[in-house]
């Protein structure tokens, strides 16, 4: 079985393709809207390829259409220029019963917005309307700017450190990196590490982002998140901040993280972020030791006053793979998801989760007209959202979303860093956006055990990260999800001869066994 942590092009990737299982699920995707209809239709696929594609200046005709809608600034020819497509809108506007100040300040003038609908626009254009949809460019990138890291976390997926890679990008290149995204169409871009505060070259990439409309958000330990440092952010355009807590005992945050005094820095990150008046969010991998404690977590966010709490799944990647028995069970997970998303029903914070089951938990466990995930960070109310869930819901690997590494090598997922896709030093990222791993992965036929029927594959699809770190199999069933219970099982009673990475685990598997639905950690 292929060692998951050593780095390996796609063109060497074997793909076993397991088998799939028999479907036990009953639900699945709904009525179909009268917008998928449209949608679908050829001639709708042609206005919206006219209208999305790039012009010579690198914007689309909706963008300029967008930035011009009831511009006060225009003057002259340019205002009469506009006033009959305005006006168009205003009627569409009013027919549909919609706020224009609203829709002034959240799509038309709102530029990661418009950009985002352009993309969308421009995907369905080129591979037609497909649940979960295809896109022309990743709607959404991670980009690990570098290895350097000021702790030392049991669970770093990125393997970081108290130095920066000896191949790390320059600052040229990185700026080069952040034209790439902008020329391609990119919305948003989330920054992380290591630790991105502890890189000086920062500063000069968040400004340049920040000037080519570039939606941005930054994922740190929070240790160095002064308020000096906050305000700071918040000029470079910085629009969210997300601090890691990992739970609600110091000494165990200390532990984990591998510095003294680093739960206390980290809390008093979140209240300086939150001071500078940036959109603030708490998150937290949960494992066997603190997953009981969900709820109290997310209270706690609340009452630092943040407006979302993060859920990071605990894949068994990088020195993640020294705790591996520290691993949520299945059911383990399912109780968690019941709990994130009565949170996200209340409406009292916003609660997101790279779980990708999250987006299918919200349509079990919540009514028909509540509250549902859409993608990595969205949501939205009603059977309207629903429909949007079934298109950018789940797993967004090499669909619409990817990572970039600190040396520029392009990955389907920070959690899937030993799969080289492409390399931005050598290669456009329109160019390795069309691998044929991120055709694979954009088309969720193609899985194995009970991903490949689930009745809500669409919304969900299994984490691909998961699949390939337990099995080797990037297109396996995710044995995270309760309806791949026989894939865990089989997992784990093959540990000891078979997975090596499974070894800590065949130690408890008997007591693995004995959790259920109903039960919770022991």
């Amino acid at each position: 079985m292929r060692n998951a942590d050593r780095s390996v092009p796609f063109s060497s990737l074997k793909v076993l393709s397991r088998a799939p299982a028999p479907r036990i699920t009953v639900g699945g995707v709904g009525r179909r809207h009268p917008l998928e209809t449209i949608l679908a239709k050829p001639f709708t696929r042609k206005v919206l390829g006219y209208i999305s594609q790039p012009r010579p200046d690198g914007r689309s005709l909706f963008e300029v259409l967008a930035e011009n809608y009831d511009n006060d600034r225009l003057r002259g020819w340019e205002r009469w220029k506009w006033k009959l497509p305005s006006l168009v809108i205003d009627l569409a506007l009013a027919h549909y019963r919609l706020d224009k100040e609203l829709m002034k300040r959240k799509l038309f003038h709102h530029p990661p917005t418009v950009r985002a609908l352009a993309l969308t626009a421009r995907s369905i254009a080129r591979y037609g309307l497909s649940a979960p949809q295809r896109f022309a460019a990743p709607l959404f990138v991670v980009w690990n700017i570098t290895q350097l890291c000021n702790l030392a976390c049991k669970h770093c997926y990125q393997n970081a450190g108290p130095r920066p890679a000896p191949d790390e990008l320059t600052l040229e290149e990185r700026l080069k990196v952040v034209d790439e995204l902008a020329e391609n169409g990119v919305p948003f871009l989330a920054i992380a590490g290591g630790e991105p505060l502890a890189l000086k070259d920062l500063w000069a990439v968040l400004e340049y982002a920040n000037r080519r409309g570039i939606h941005l958000t930054l994922a740190t330990n929070g240790t160095l998140l002064t308020p000096e440092t906050a305000a700071r952010l918040k000029e470079c355009g910085v629009k969210y901040v997300e601090i890691s807590v990992d739970g609600l005992d110091p000494d165990e945050h200390d532990g984990f993280r591998g510095r003294r005094g680093a739960w206390a820095r980290a809390v008093q990150g979140i209240r300086n972020s939150v001071a500078a008046g940036i959109r603030t969010g708490l998150a937290t991998c949960f494992t066997r030791r603190n997953v009981h404690r969900a709820a109290e977590v997310i209270e706690f966010a609340i009452g630092l006053g943040c407006q979302t709490f993060s859920h990071f799944n605990f894949i068994p990647v990088g020195r993640g793979r020294e705790i591996v028995e520290e691993d949520l069970t299945p059911a383990q997970r399912e109780l968690l998801l019941a709990t994130l998303q009565r949170y996200l029903a209340e409406g009292r914070i916003n609660v997101i989760s790279t779980a990708p089951q999250f987006a299918r938990a919200c349509v079990v466990y919540g009514p028909a007209e509540g509250v549902f995930a859409t993608g990595h960070a969205g949501r939205g109310m009603g059977s309207k959202t629903m429909v949007l869930s079934r298109y950018i819901g789940g797993c967004g690997a090499g669909r619409c979303y990817c990572s970039i590494q600190p040396n520029g090598t392009l990955t389907p997922c920070v959690y899937i860093s030993s799969i080289k896709v492409g390399d931005l030093r050598r290669q456009s990222l329109a160019e390795i956006w069309e691998s044929d791993l991120f055709t694979l992965l954009s088309d969720r036929s193609r899985r194995g055990d009970h991903c490949a029927v689930c009745g809500y594959q669409a919304y969900c699809g299994g984490c691909r990260a998961r699949a390939f770190a337990y099995t080797g199999d990037i297109t396996a069933g995710d044995p995270g999800c309760v309806y791949n219970m026989p894939l865990w099982r089989e997992l784990v009673a093959k540990a000891s001869s078979e997975l090596p990475v499974f070894q800590p685990l065949a130690a408890t598997a008997s007591r693995m066994e004995r959790l259920s639905l109903g039960g919770g950690p022991d």
